[in-house]
């Protein structure tokens, strides 16, 4: 629909899968450090705006082609010039900022939301629920582009909206957290009643975990971070020899 076919269209399917694989690397150096959080709602904006752009660009000058480019009823329209170059580039950027986050960070995050007991199961189902939604998109967006056309960039955006609503609400930082301390986060820890702690004011606690890691800690001497202190690195623990 960017106007590209034969070599051209395969070259230009070729960079955005070194893209994608290029930018998965800084996820996997400083993922630790940067939480979980911050990279999924980063991430969900970024990708928002770059399908509202595309939504803007093929919807704004693009060309409806009755039947589809050479009868194929997908590329139900044509964009040329700027706008193509533009979309093209939106559409490397979203692959960019989606393999430095979302990419990485779904698949890290369930195993450590989830208590010890039902870990397995839970990462099972999301692992299960991660497919069938992909098999759903295949199914999906070719005929969406055949009959909405630049409109399914907005479906897509507002779903990247409700992402980012979702993280900053909903989902706890668990980046350098032991199992016993996330659950400390949904439970009241005095088993009173379930009261838990806002996801948006969870804080990352790496600087203790590379403590444990490197053996500085006694381990059985950590507790839980303090959530309310507001410092990102923030975390009582007792060191070795001190």
């Amino acid at each position: 629909m960017a106007g590209y076919s034969g070599n051209a269209n395969l070259l230009a399917s070729s960079i955005q899968y070194i893209i994608n694989v290029v930018m998965t690397v800084p996820a996997l150096i400083f993922l630790d450090k940067w939480g979980r959080r911050w990279p999924l709602m980063i991430g969900a904006f970024l990708m928002m705006s770059f399908m509202f752009a595309n939504a803007g660009l093929m919807g704004g000058t693009g060309e409806v082609i009755p039947g589809g480019i050479d009868d194929v009823r997908q590329q139900s329209m044509r964009v040329t010039g700027p706008p193509a170059k533009g979309l093209i580039a939106c559409t490397y950027l979203f692959v960019a900022s989606y393999a430095a986050t979302w990419g990485p960070v779904s698949w890290v995050y369930p195993p450590e939301v989830y208590p010890l007991r039902i870990r397995g199961k839970a990462v099972a189902l999301a692992t299960s629920a991660n497919w069938a939604f992909n098999t759903a998109l295949a199914a999906f967006v070719p005929e969406a582009f055949a009959t909405i056309r630049w409109k399914v960039y907005v479906i897509f955006g507002v779903f990247n909206l409700a992402m980012l609503l979702h993280v900053a609400f909903v989902f706890p930082e668990t980046a350098g957290k032991t199992l016993e301390e996330v659950q400390l986060i949904f439970d009241d820890p005095n088993g009173l009643r379930y009261v838990g702690t806002p996801a948006w004011k969870t804080k990352r606690a790496t600087k203790g975990m590379s403590e444990v890691e490197r053996g500085n800690v006694d381990v059985s001497r950590k507790v839980v971070d303090d959530e309310k202190s507001g410092d990102e690195e923030a975390g009582t623990v007792e060191v070795k020899g001190a």
